[in-house]
């Protein structure tokens, strides 16, 4: 699962995106469902708005919308197999948080890359008929060390995934293309708790949390 994360636009990691030089953004070190975030759809850097409200899902009471797609699902459920063989995107992201249950609380955890270089993960995305874009973070199932934390991760792409992901193959390969993922280059540790209340967005939240002792 990836629920919250951080994003910092590096332009030196996105020059390969068309306008990314005249794109304006401000980083935000808590980002949550439903906020406005940049995708990088037809190699341009778009607004959209993180998590997907398909028809169905409107109609339910206290709905949440889909922020994440699992990986296992792109070829099986109809919610996303239209999106994943037209609607591919990336959406970058400087690290991202879960959680796990210690001392009967929710304690919070940042991962990020060790380089802090930019983290590219598949996405897709639906365009409304008011030409608003709904996006959803592919996830997929977390390897050691880092399911010791959450048992799912963002699906992240390196560059020759990246090509596959953004090309016109034929989807069962491009399927099969990202599969393998290598979260070699990603580091965890634990954060405050100030990050679960999302009105918190400073640079402070991505601190490695130090207890003090009594």
């Amino acid at each position: 699962m990836c629920g919250r994360y951080y994003l910092e636009i590096s332009k030196e990691d996105m020059s390969f995106v068309g306008n990314i030089d005249s794109f304006e953004y401000k980083t935000n070190y808590n980002i949550s469902p439903q906020t406005t975030v940049p995708a990088i759809i037809n190699n341009e850097l778009l607004n959209t708005t993180w998590g997907y409200f398909p028809s169905w899902l409107k109609e339910q009471d206290n709905s949440r919308p889909l922020f994440n797609s699992r990986y296992e699902s792109l070829l099986e459920k109809k919610t996303f197999t239209s999106a994943f063989r037209n609607n591919r995107c990336l959406i970058p992201l400087s690290g991202w948080y879960e959680w796990r249950t210690e001392n009967e609380s929710r304690q919070p955890y940042f991962f990020y890359n060790k380089d802090k270089l930019q983290i590219f993960t598949a996405g897709l995305f639906w365009k409304r008929s008011n030409g608003d874009i709904e996006t959803s973070i592919i996830t997929t199932e977390a390897v050691p060390p880092l399911d010791t934390i959450h048992n799912r991760s963002p699906l992240i792409l390196n560059t020759s995934q990246i090509e596959s992901w953004l090309s016109d193959k034929e989807v069962n390969l491009i399927y099969d293309d990202i599969k393998n993922v290598n979260y070699e280059e990603i580091l965890f540790h634990k954060v405050d708790k100030a990050v679960n209340n999302t009105k918190n967005t400073n640079a402070s939240l991505i601190k490695k949390f130090e207890e003090v002792p009594f």
